[in-house]
């Protein structure tokens, strides 16, 4: 008996959930080095909501909306503060050790949105929540860089 029942199932969502835990991984280094206490508050729910989407793509059932709203509510403060800005800025995958776990959160919530277009049609119930989220996520990361 393994510990991840779905371990040595090879699927594209399978690989999918391996991705999301390298993300969180990721998601978790930066939250310990972060110190603006707002966006520790939003790590915090993303490595939630990241470890939930995990467990909702394995058992099959519903993204839930309100998790959905976290992310919502998260993405939209950021837009409102990065909206003057961000057609004048790029950011280059540089900086300290928080920005370098940020810019690794943002390349790999990125694949994580390419994975899921490709294992939708393996997942076997209504995939739009869990998809408009994932891409939310990968927004969010991207965000971080313009404000």
């Amino acid at each position: 008996m393994h510990c991840f029942p779905d371990i040595c199932y090879k699927s594209k969502v399978c690989d999918l959930t391996d991705e999301i835990d390298i993300l969180s991984s990721f998601a978790g280094q930066a939250f310990g080095q972060c110190e603006d206490k707002k966006i520790k508050e939003d790590l915090l729910k993303i490595l939630n909501l990241t470890y939930k989407l995990m467990g909702n793509l394995r058992d099959n059932c519903d993204f839930l909306k309100e998790d959905k709203l976290i992310l919502k509510e998260i993405k939209n403060r950021y837009d409102k503060k990065g909206e003057k800005i961000r057609k004048y800025i790029f950011i280059l995958p540089q900086g300290d050790l928080l920005a370098g776990n940020l810019h690794i959160c943002r390349s790999m919530s990125k694949k994580i949105s390419r994975m899921f277009s490709k294992a939708k049609n393996e997942i076997t119930f209504e995939a739009i929540e869990i998809e408009e989220s994932i891409n939310m996520l990968s927004d969010i990361f991207i965000i971080w860089f313009f404000v």
